[in-house]
């Protein structure tokens, strides 16, 4: 993991509501951190590697995916994917009063981040 990679998740990944967060690098490392109980660090990784599948699936259907977003009773799952491999995975509670557009900022940021 690069410097910039370690600063971006340092600085953005501190998000109101952001239950766990799991990312792949374009080296194909993986990091995650949980801040609840709702997760444990091998799940959201296993998570994580699924929804990189699900991405490479869709890509080799002719399918460009940019990011993938999932809604469950007590999560949400938002996932921003690059063209060089890397891949952000946000767990979110989902609760009406979190602000969408600092979650979204977060998974753009990634997507744009060098």
């Amino acid at each position: 993991m690069t410097a910039d990679w370690q600063q971006f998740l340092g600085e953005r990944l501190r998000c109101d509501g952001l239950a766990a967060w799991a990312a792949r690098f374009p080296d194909r490392t993986v990091a995650s951190h949980c801040y609840t109980d709702w997760f444990s660090t091998k799940q959201i990784e296993r998570i994580l590697s699924r929804l990189v599948l699900a991405g490479e699936s869709l890509t080799q259907h002719g399918i460009q995916p940019s990011g993938m977003s999932w809604v469950f009773e007590h999560a949400r799952v938002c996932v921003a994917l690059r063209q060089d491999g890397g891949c952000l995975a946000l767990f979110v509670e989902n609760r009406p009063d979190l602000p969408r557009p600092s979650i979204e900022g977060v998974l753009e940021d990634f997507a744009r981040l060098q």
